[in-house]
């Protein structure tokens, strides 16, 4: 007999193989189950429909459904035996068990335990590919879902934990030899030589001694012994003053729609949900949180029962609701008001379901982070920000773990990355070591938040995470693990607050810089959308409207079109197939009804028929409409525009007889040559249809050659084609100088020139009387795939920074490139607007868009970014969760976004920061694109006439309250502070207010309002 062994450097490959044995002894005696199925479908139906549906006998290994159908399967629950099913299929499923979810079946969650006595059983299955990220996920079969069989199983409990007991230290030992031997590969092979233990930490030579020791129980006595073993080892190598804690908290971050679509996000969230609920009954320690109330509110309207138990855990503190908004929200793409409404609806909807306010604001997969954020996050009552998004950054780490995140104005919030980490998190030693060792901040607070759960759809957290909680804390070098809620972790560090180091400004991720462009029709109908809310909140207000269901409705489905995957280009074809005929038919449906408003009739179904018309021209039928012939300004400005060719100036939030409206003795539109000229604005074109020259009230504009130049950039992205534009196709653009043909007309020249291999392009240069800017209408035949477009504007302005639109106020971003984080912002956000100029922004050039958010600028070359044309989602690396040949939709004429036919409208004038109001670029970018209402009806005023002073206070929105009380919505653009006059009817008061509503200091006296730079603020109006 050989003494003890020596050679322990073999100890990690008998540890593996202990792990294995193990693996094998957990489930014992399985039963094979009749499983009836119905048939599968492609609406879902509740149980109860599903009970009287007819079903047949399933056979194992057989595959059904098409993309995103569901069917329900009965299960006949034979006694005796085990009680854990087995439910093995690729796609998901949710267990019913007396008709409410009890489980999610998943790659990740394939074992649930019935309770006692239990005889039959419901699944809801779908087919649709879960969990992307874990590693069984390898996407549904040719066939469809794959169905593999269910089972009876019985669990060797004692197996199950002695494998979990051995597993996690089978996890760090790994983990300390890949420290131990850099040079070694991670993974473990049998067929070579194993790095001897010459020169290695007494800890990784202890662990390995029990371990083997440990291992010599379970050869010798069984499994009892070795859990023995392995629980001396947890008490001899458990650190007593660890020097990180990790608040663990459940997390599934849920895309409402991504690689799928919005019935089955609902789905998943049950699922989740379900899964969730489960866990806490098992592990009575584990906490979760999950965000988004359109979550909450499908649970609740799928399963009633379920609900009821989320709100059970939800009062006994397992489960915490929190988030800020209603969804998780893009917060680039939305104007400003939309970005207020998710937080109002959010907080709205976290009081109704958990009696308070959300306090953190929970964004872990945003594409960059607006620099308003701060300020909504305060004025809603959110004091805490999270994200872990930041960790994609290609170029720059992202400086901080914890930090004060402020926004222009100083608007300061506690935050908090987990570096090292992103949200799909399994507990894994090296995992638990990253977040920790990166915890940047981890000598001011020794605690980082460690969400972990399979997200993007995948359920959740699983029992095994829970098991490993119970065993990895505090091992040597590994940080404390403990259960926690995110708010009470926020809380904690907020004391460190005056610590902590600060970050002004917005979150610029260096990834994903596509999503500002693509899908060019999806962001058009959002922007339409948002103006029709506007036009029937103003309409309310001028008219002493009270707001319905109808526009809670419209709000509800607008800020669920601002989810991070929708608005941004970044879902499958099926979500756009039925989202955009929506956001169409709301769209619709608010004109429609403010026109019926304007004019004094009620809100009925023939207004569809009116809603058909453009919006410019739209007047109600003549057989009921009565009055005289008005035109309705929607926008809180008063404002000089053109409407069926004349020129009129509106009050704001007025309706006004048309004849009176009107502006006489202007000076005409002229076309000499490639010149036009309107009195205040001359533009000149050269020989090849380009901007040579631009003077707006006899002031230069200083154009570079080859201005309002079309550019085309061949695009292969390295990855995440539809999301990401990469440096290197910025380097490859060809200018369009094919031959030009202009055709003038009567107030404009048109350049059509053919672009790309296979396209053409139009551009109108066009100039209204009295206009101080040069309108660009853009039309495309655009047939390039694989390819970007870009409008460029070479300039001689070269301050250092451009000043770029965001949904309130703005931000200024380095032109010129200084140093490394500058070159990373080869492409920014704009929320329709952007300016480059001299410093001290007194002499530039700006440009306004009607529905264009993507923008690049280099040494004064100001490039907006018109077209992207990658792959749909799913005809690219995602195509293993989207198998196309079993969609319902018709395979596409094409697999490219945006091929086909584009009218892109654009302004370009004279930048000067202290202009008047009505000549700020984030006033043209609304008044230019949103034309006055048409109605036959009676004038209208409301109860502002206009604001006098303080010229970069730009009113925003009006969002009725009542009869008479209504909120006036005003952001400062251009970090000025100063005051102005507020100009409103007699007897109307003025109060400052929260975006909840709630006052913000004493009403004003007189007046006189005061405003900070960049400020966001919020005026109650009454009498």
């Amino acid at each position: 007999m050989f003494p003890l062994n020596p050679l322990l450097q073999l100890t990690p490959l008998r540890t593996q193989r202990g792990v294995a044995r193990l693996a094998e002894m957990i489930w014992r005696e399985p039963r094979p189950l009749r499983v009836e199925a119905t048939t599968s479908r492609p609406d879902h139906i509740g149980l109860a429909a599903a009970k009287r549906a007819p079903r047949r006998a399933v056979a194992n290994g057989t595959g059904w459904g098409r993309l995103y159908d569901q069917r329900w399967c009965r299960v006949a629950i034979p006694a005796g035996g085990g009680r854990w099913l087995h439910w093995d299929e690729q796609g998901e499923a949710t267990l019913f068990v007396d008709g409410v979810p009890f489980y999610g079946f998943d790659v990740a969650h394939r074992y649930c335990e019935l309770p006692a006595g239990v005889r039959e059983v419901w699944v809801e299955s779908l087919c649709v590919q879960s969990a992307i990220w874990h590693p069984d996920a390898k996407g549904l079969d040719a066939t469809g879902n794959l169905f593999r069989g269910a089972r009876l199983l019985r669990r060797d409990d004692a197996a199950w934990a002695a494998y979990h007991d051995l597993n996690c230290l089978y996890d760090w030992m790994i983990d300390l030899r890949a420290k131990e031997f850099p040079g070694v590969p991670r993974e473990l092979f049998s067929q070579t030589q194993q790095p001897a233990l010459t020169d290695v930490s007494p800890l990784y030579r202890k662990l390995l001694r029990g371990l083997d020791t440990a291992l010599d129980a379970f050869d010798t006595a069984g499994v009892a012994a070795l859990r023995r073993g392995l629980a001396k080892i947890y008490r001899d190598l458990r650190d007593t003053a660890p020097l990180s804690r990790a608040a663990l908290t459940g997390h599934s971050h849920l895309d409402l729609v991504w690689l799928w679509t919005e019935q089955v996000g609902e789905g998943k969230a049950v699922h989740t949900f379900a899964n969730v609920n489960r866990l806490m009954a098992l592990y009575p320690e584990f906490r979760f949180a999950y965000s988004q109330p359109a979550s909450y509110e499908a649970v609740g309207r799928r399963s009633p029962e379920l609900f009821r138990a989320v709100k059970a855990r939800l009062r006994a503190g397992q489960w915490e609701a929190t988030g800020g908004m209603y969804v998780e929200s893009d917060s680039h793409v939305a104007c400003g008001e939309g970005l207020a409404r998710s937080f109002i609806l959010g907080q709205e909807s976290f009081a109704r379901l958990t009696g308070r306010r959300s306090r953190s604001l929970w964004l872990p997969d945003l594409f960059g982070f607006s620099a308003c954020l701060p300020q909504l996050m305060r004025l809603s009552g959110v004091d805490y920000f999270f994200t872990t998004k930041t960790t994609w950054n290609t170029v720059n780490r992202f400086p901080h773990s914890s930090f004060v995140w402020r926004g222009p104005g100083d608007h300061g919030v506690v935050s908090h990355v987990t570096q090292g980490v992103q949200f799909n998190n399994e507990l894994k030693v090296e995992q638990l070591r990253a977040a920790s060792h990166q915890h940047l901040q981890g000598d001011l607070h020794d605690e980082f938040l460690m969400p972990n759960g399979w997200g993007d759809g995948g359920g959740g957290p699983s029992e095994e995470m829970c098991e490993r909680a119970r065993r990895l804390s505090a091992l040597r070098g590994l940080p404390a693990l403990e259960w926690d809620q995110p708010e009470a972790f926020f809380d904690r560090l907020a004391e460190k607050r005056d610590q902590l180091p600060a970050l002004d400004g917005e979150i610029y991720l260096e990834y994903h810089r596509g999503t500002f462009t693509t899908q060019s029709r999806v962001k058009a109908h959002f922007r339409a959308l948002e103006r029709a809310l506007q036009l029937r909140e103003a309409a309310l207000v001028a008219t002493r409207g009270a707001a319905g269901a109808d526009l809670a409705h419209a709000w509800r489905r607008m800020v669920f079109a601002q989810f991070h995957d929708y608005i941004p280009g970044s879902a499958i074809p099926e979500v756009y197939v039925k989202g955009l005929p929506e956001l169409a038919q709301i769209t619709r449906d608010l004109e429609g009804a403010a026109v019926a408003a304007l004019s004094g009739r009620k809100v009925g179904a023939s207004l569809l028929a009116i809603a058909r018309e453009p919006i410019a021209t739209k007047v109600a039928p003549t057989r009921k409409a009565v009055g005289e012939a008005c035109l309705f300004n929607p926008l809180p400005l008063a404002r000089r525009c053109t409407v069926g060719g004349r020129v009129v100036d509106l009050p704001p939030l007025a309706g006004v007889r048309a004849a009176d409206a009107v502006v006489r003795g202007l000076t005409p539109v002229t076309v000499s040559g490639r010149t036009l000229a309107n009195g205040r604005v001359t533009a000149k074109l050269d020989a090849q249809g380009r901007l040579a020259a631009l003077v707006v009230d006899d002031r230069a504009v200083e154009l570079a050659a080859g201005a309002a130049e079309l550019v085309v950039y061949p695009e292969q992205s390295a990855n995440f084609g539809p999301w990401d534009i990469d440096r290197h196709a910025l380097s490859l653009g060809q200018p369009a100088r094919g031959a030009a043909k202009i055709v003038a007309g009567k107030d404009s020249l048109a350049v059509t020139r053919q672009v790309g291999t296979a396209s053409t392009a139009t551009i109108r240069y066009h100039l209204e009387p009295g206009a101080s800017v040069l309108r660009l209408t853009v039309e495309l035949d655009w047939q390039e795939p694989d390819t970007m477009l870009k409008l460029h504007f070479p300039t001689h302005y070269r301050g250092r920074e451009v000043r770029c639109g965001t949904p309130f106020g703005s931000v200024l971003r380095p032109q010129l490139a200084t140093h490394r984080e500058v070159e990373a912002m080869w492409e920014w956000p704009m929320s329709r607007w952007a300016t480059v100029s001299n410093e001290g922004e007194r002499a530039g050039l700006f440009v306004v868009t009607e529905a264009k958010y993507g923008l690049s600028c280099r040494d004064g070359n100001l490039g907006v970014t018109l077209l992207r044309t990658p792959r749909h989602v799913g005809y690219e690396e995602h195509g293993k969760a989207y198998p196309a040949h079993l969609s319902r939709l018709p395979k596409p004429a094409t697999l490219f976004t945006d091929l086909g036919r584009h009218t892109i409208e654009l302004a370009i004038g004279h930048y000067d920061l202290t202009a008047p109001r009505a000549e700020q670029p984030v006033v043209q970018a609304d008044n230019l694109f949103t034309p006055p209402v048409a109605y036959r009806g009676r004038p209208f005023a409301s109860a502002f006439a206009g604001v006098e002073g303080g010229e970069t206070l730009v009113p925003h929105w009006a969002k009725p309250e009542g009869r008479d009380r209504w909120v006036l919505r005003l952001h400062e653009v251009s970090g000025q502070r100063g005051t102005a006059q507020l100009q409103l009817a007699p007897g109307w008061r003025a109060q400052k207010v929260n975006l909840l509503g709630e006052p913000l200091g004493a009403p004003l006296r007189g007046r006189t309002l005061a405003y900070a730079p960049y400020e966001i603020i919020s005026l109650r109006l009454s009498r």
